[in-house]
């Protein structure tokens, strides 16, 4: 096993824990979760949606944008992120309740098993874009 093996498997061990999970998130992104669990049971379920997120932690220079690329045009969603000058990073991600759900879920599986803090810091609701095809990466 190699250092890096070592150190990742160090940090999944502290974070396997239900506790652990759920402080790896903020509470403005469990009320989000909430939020977007209750439209599944509705009309709004198959509603596109768009949101502007920020999110601080270890979010510059561990492939955070790239990572979010990635999700998000495996779950057909669309948007932007892009670094901030503050070491945060902002991201208008538009989908489904359960596409958005999902990008959660797979960002905070992707970090959390390196310890990596990825922490939502504000949330807002947003205008869809009709005429968004992808997710890109700006600078």
């Amino acid at each position: 096993m190699g250092f890096i093996d070592r150190i990742c498997s160090r940090y999944a061990e502290k974070a396997s824990t239900p506790e652990a999970k759920e402080r790896l998130r903020s509470p403005l992104e469990h009320e989000l979760i909430k939020r977007l669990q209750d439209m599944l049971a509705t009309d709004a379920a198959q509603a596109t949606m768009r949101l502007a997120l920020t999110f601080s932690g270890l979010v510059q220079g561990v492939g955070f944008r790239w990572t979010n690329q990635g999700i998000a045009r495996e779950l057909h969603e669309t948007g932007w992120v892009k670094n901030l000058a503050d070491g945060t990073v902002a991201m208008e991600l538009q989908g489904t309740p359960a596409q958005i759900i999902r990008h959660l879920d797979t960002l905070h599986a992707n970090y959390g098993r390196v310890g990596c803090r990825v922490w939502l810091e504000q949330c807002a609701d947003c205008s869809v874009v009709f005429d968004e095809d992808d997710f890109e990466v700006r600078f």
